[in-house]
């Protein structure tokens, strides 16, 4: 989910996020990508094999005033991406600079983070999907 919600987000492909991500987050998203440079919205882009690690962070389980239950998971991504950012992006956990072939064929790659909040409800009857209900890629969709 995490890949193919980045990807529409750097395509500005937002329309095809509304069954993927709440209305809430969807309003917020729509103002904040308009006024993107393109660099930083090439970078929200997570290609699956470009994620080098994922850690699950606050699971909660709670009842809302109707008495219906659901489940909230927020999920931190680590992934490389190559677009042209600076090299000294504030935030940013490393730069790294991947050799192909030889020593003048070089690739530079960002390693960057994102916090996506997965949210379902459990009550009996409810629909199984997942929304995502909060979706943050630090210093680049502010």
């Amino acid at each position: 989910a995490f890949s193919v919600v980045s990807k529409l987000l750097s395509q500005r492909k937002l329309d095809l996020l509304e069954e993927l991500v709440s209305a809430e987050v969807l309003q917020v998203l729509k103002e904040k990508i308009s006024l993107l440079p393109d660099n930083h919205r090439d970078a929200l882009a997570a290609d699956i094999d470009a994620i080098m690690y994922t850690t699950e962070g606050d699971v909660r389980i709670y009842y809302d005033d109707d008495g219906r239950k659901f489940v909230s998971i927020l999920v931190r991504f680590w992934y490389l991406n190559g677009a042209n950012l600076p090299d000294e992006v504030p935030g940013e956990t490393k730069v790294f600079q991947i050799v192909f072939g030889d020593e003048s064929t070089k690739e530079k790659k960002h390693l960057l983070t994102a916090n996506y909040e997965f949210q379902r409800e459990f009550t009996e009857g409810a629909k199984p999907d997942w929304t995502i209900t909060r979706i943050e890629h630090p210093r680049l969709l502010e």
